[in-house]
């Protein structure tokens, strides 16, 4: 094998942009659930086939559950960055709650998302029931139950290292 000195290129296609895993559009987001990225008209869960198969099956069990009014959780694109994502989920229960006459502590949670030379803005709502909105501080239900398991195992702890 002779050397040439020739110095050989390797030329890979540069993809400059994501693209929408329904169509050949730029992406814009990515849905949380399924993780594929979206364009904005593919993005909503109803428009794309992972997370569309995904809440037809479950609409059946995605009903609140005080008063048993179907709800359909959704996520939505206002702009080429702006992604919002509703759950229609108590934050500290994790049941399924409708927005009229159950949701009684509305919050939002913005997290910003950075893409290459693009910033994505998702916001999320976070939703409380009546039982989980007076402890909405600590994270409604499972936020008090994680608080008091922690509690408990320090002072257990404690106990047991200074017991004679």
């Amino acid at each position: 094998m002779q050397d040439t000195g020739e110095i050989k290129h390797i030329h890979r296609p540069v993809t400059a942009s994501r693209r929408c895993h329904e169509c050949s559009d730029e992406a814009l987001g990515r849905c949380p659930d399924c993780g594929f990225s979206f364009c904005q008209d593919h993005f909503p869960k109803q428009q794309h086939a992972p997370c569309a198969e995904k809440q037809m099956k479950l609409a059946q069990t995605q009903v609140c559950y005080v008063c048993g009014v179907q709800v359909y959780p959704d996520q939505w694109s206002l702009s080429k960055t702006l992604h919002f994502v509703d759950q229609f989920t108590c934050r500290g229960c994790g049941r399924h709650i409708c927005d009229a006459l159950h949701t009684k502590h509305k919050t939002e949670d913005v997290m910003i998302v950075r893409e290459g030379m693009r910033g994505h803005r998702y916001q999320y709502v976070n939703r409380y029931c009546d039982l989980c909105a007076p402890l909405s501080s600590v994270g409604g239900i499972k936020g008090l139950a994680r608080f008091i398991v922690v509690a408990g195992t320090i002072a257990a702890t404690i106990l047991f290292f200074l017991r004679p």
